[in-house]
């Protein structure tokens, strides 16, 4: 697999609802070296990690960013056995990994462009990027890509290259949009961690994250509790905001 995997179908409960969605991973030696959570990845725990990310880190050694994106863009191109991709299908890009360059980026984006071509407008594709800073909003043109960042300043930055944010909270302040201190951005908590049970508590219907250009355009952005095993592992490796 060259540090690479799709999956149809993605068992996944946090991102898939009453329509399946499909889902790529990546090896995290795709990511960029700057990325904090390079190490504490959330993409590490339980089965994903000792099932998918292990395994796909020992595959892709010594491979560069390049080489792994292009095996992820055959994937995606071989998905379906090359044929239509089935109605109201999304993709969510990089459960683990990413698109460290703009070469990459352009690899993989261009395989999405092919992948949303043999669908219709109910297919879409979105993900998260830690190389906001390398690689411009403009090279994920076929994908809903929202930055994550680590703190809120780096608001302004990613912006400026053309990105809706991403953000780690310690904890929700509310279960609604909430403003946070020194930043104008309008952050809506994600619906899977405060509408717990409720029908559009997942990625499928809530679909906020595969509006990146919505978002965007009305100065909103996405927070994410810190969560799971190794919650303060990650508050340690992260400026989470109080």
């Amino acid at each position: 697999m060259n540090g690479v995997k799709y999956v149809v179908n993605s068992s996944n409960s946090k991102i898939s609802g009453s329509n399946p969605i499909d889902a790529t991973y990546a090896s995290t030696h795709s990511c960029p070296d700057a990325c904090p959570l390079k190490r504490t990845c959330y993409a590490k725990l339980g089965n994903i990690g000792f099932f998918i990310i292990n395994k796909l880190n020992k595959e892709c050694v010594g491979l560069s960013s390049t080489q792994i994106a292009r095996a992820e863009a055959k994937l995606i191109d071989a998905s379906y056995k090359g044929s239509s991709i089935p109605k109201n299908r999304c993709l969510r890009l990089h459960v683990s990994g990413d698109s460290r360059t703009p070469s990459a980026a352009k690899i993989v984006n261009s395989a999405v462009k092919r992948w949303k071509a043999r669908g219709d407008s109910s297919n879409i594709v979105w993900s998260y990027t830690h190389a906001w800073s390398e690689v411009l909003r403009e090279e994920w043109n076929n994908v809903s890509m929202l930055a994550s960042i680590d703190s809120l300043d780096q608001v302004e930055y990613a912006r400026q290259n053309g990105y809706a944010c991403s953000l780690v909270v310690a904890e929700h302040p509310s279960n609604k949009a909430y403003k946070l201190p020194g930043c104008d951005v309008k952050w809506i908590p994600c619906p899977a961690q405060t509408n717990k049970g409720a029908v559009n508590a997942n990625c499928e219907k809530c679909r906020l994250c595969m509006k990146a250009d919505y978002l965007f355009e009305h100065n909103m952005g996405i927070t994410f509790a810190a969560h799971g095993t190794r919650k303060n592992e990650l508050k340690r490796s992260l400026k989470v905001i109080k």
